[in-house]
């Protein structure tokens, strides 16, 4: 713990951050304390909110966000002390990254150079956005830089901030999800995958976004179109049931079925389809940095846990296949928690968790 974190505990105990993801049909929440011993889970949470509340990235429904953001909040913290959050925008709405390669110019900043070269990379109006950047590697030698941009477009940020704003909340640091679920998978991460090619797999309601990791460092993402709802669908038409029962079928597995081969057929299907948008993620990857393999895939989000899902994507691509938990190196406090979090649970998390891991 440094001196600053030193200091801030003996004022008023361990600095603490919470994590807020506003996903397409539910809002997570993770809150973390950073101990000296490491992250601390002090709360965690939940709360689906009604169909149609958000469409394609825009808030279709502000009532009804706000009180599941309200909901859940007050759920999180009984205190009422949470009013600073880590948030994250999606990647699939407004939100673009690019890696460039630069070299430093002596006597001017980096990071003048680097907003420079930003205006000339972005695909929007620089007026209309808000960049950042991250540099991934730097030869002092040389001087070339290789630098991580990310350019959000305001249109898609402004609603959000203002919406947390009447929640009573202050987003004191906005990210991306992509980029949370990358750090949460780093904080979990086996140590003998430090120098693997891992790819993330964040299966959503709507979208699976692929983040690809090499020698533990962020590369790049990846949208594949199949993603939860796929599978519903298949379910629907392969038992004959309508969507609310098929997606109570898809969270307790084959034998809440009551047909095992139909419910089979379904999850095969939709994996397959799946599996079709990862090779060409896959090839696009490979394609742009020297033909790397994919050592191990990790899935996490609501679709992770589809029973029978990871073992059919292991031997389609005849790769490791593992369900990512973001709490499997981090101890929960012990008066909150009881148990262990189900893996069902700690893999949806994944965005919120990967936010809270963010100290500042």
């Amino acid at each position: 713990m440094g001196f600053r974190d030193k200091i801030l505990h003996l004022i008023s105990g361990d600095p603490v951050s919470v994590g807020l993801d506003i996903g397409s049909h539910s809002v997570k929440i993770v809150k973390i304390a950073h101990t000296s011993n490491g992250p601390l889970l002090l709360s965690a949470g939940i709360h689906v909110f009604k169909e149609g509340t958000i469409e394609g990235g825009e808030i279709k429904n502000r009532d009804e966000l706000i009180n599941a953001i309200t909901s859940l909040v007050n759920r999180a913290d009984t205190s009422g002390k949470i009013r600073q959050v880590n948030f994250a925008l999606s990647w699939s709405h407004g939100v673009v990254a690019d890696r460039i390669h630069l070299r430093s110019i002596k006597g001017q900043p980096d990071e003048e150079l680097i907003l420079t070269e930003a205006g000339r990379h972005s695909p929007f109006d620089v007026e209309d956005i808000q960049l950042d950047y991250k540099i991934l590697k730097k030869d002092p030698k040389s001087s070339e830089m290789e630098v991580l941009l990310v350019a959000a477009k305001n249109q898609v940020m402004q609603p959000f901030l203002s919406l947390l704003q009447d929640a009573g909340l202050e987003a004191i640091n906005v990210d991306v999800d992509t980029f949370a679920i990358a750090n949460a998978y780093l904080f979990s991460a086996n140590p003998q995958d430090e120098e693997k090619v891992i790819c993330l797999a964040n299966i959503g309601q709507n979208v699976t976004n692929l983040t690809f990791i090499t020698n533990g460092t962020y590369h790049s993402t990846r949208d594949v179109s199949t993603a939860g709802s796929y599978f519903v669908h298949s379910l629907e038409k392969e038992l004959g049931i309508n969507t609310a029962e098929a997606v109570a079928v898809l969270k307790n597995g084959a034998e809440a079925s009551g047909n095992p081969d139909a419910y089979l057929r379904a999850i095969e299907e939709g994996a397959e389809e799946l599996s079709v948008g990862l090779d060409l993620a896959f090839s696009y990857f490979q394609s742009s940095d020297s033909n790397l393999e994919i050592d191990k895939l990790l899935i996490s989000g609501g679709g992770a846990c589809i029973d029978g899902l990871a073992e059919l994507l292991s031997h389609r691509h005849n790769i490791p296949v593992e369900i990512l938990d973001p709490f499997a190196q981090i101890k929960c406090d012990p008066k909150k928690f009881k148990e262990a979090i189900p893996l069902d649970i700690s893999t949806t998390l994944t965005v919120s968790a990967g936010l809270a891991f963010r100290k500042f």
